[in-house]
């Protein structure tokens, strides 16, 4: 009976170890994909505002930069299309990033649409 235990805790120590890590990873990807989710948000909204197609890439980029710093992704990158760059038109990003979890590289993208902003500046 004195071994029973040990023999129990031998069964189950590997399976509360492989949930433990699985909720962790689980947690890391969760983490990671909302902020390259918040990041590419951020850009776009910064991007519909702007006064003209120029403007709109560098403000996506610099608020994109900015909010992404605060989250664990390597490698992070987005791409905006501007088309005409009209009142209602519709901006696109696609965002990427790499991160890192119990020693796999996993791969996010993000895609998001807004329309450009109907009352910005005439610039």
């Amino acid at each position: 009976m004195k071994g029973q235990a040990l023999v129990e805790l031998a069964l189950c120590a590997p399976v509360i170890l492989v949930l433990a890590l699985g909720t962790v990873t689980a947690v890391q990807m969760v983490e990671a994909e909302s902020g390259l989710r918040a990041a590419t948000s951020a850009a776009l909204s910064a991007a519909v505002r702007a006064p003209d197609a120029e403007a709109a890439i560098a403000a996506a980029h610099s608020s994109f930069e900015s909010v992404i710093a605060g989250y664990p992704l390597r490698a992070p990158a987005i791409s905006i299309a501007v088309g005409a760059f009209a009142r209602g038109s519709l901006l696109t990003a696609d965002a990427t990033a790499m991160v890192d979890a119990v020693g796999a590289h996993i791969a996010l993208r993000v895609h998001d649409v807004l329309p450009v902003d109907r009352w910005r500046s005439r610039r």
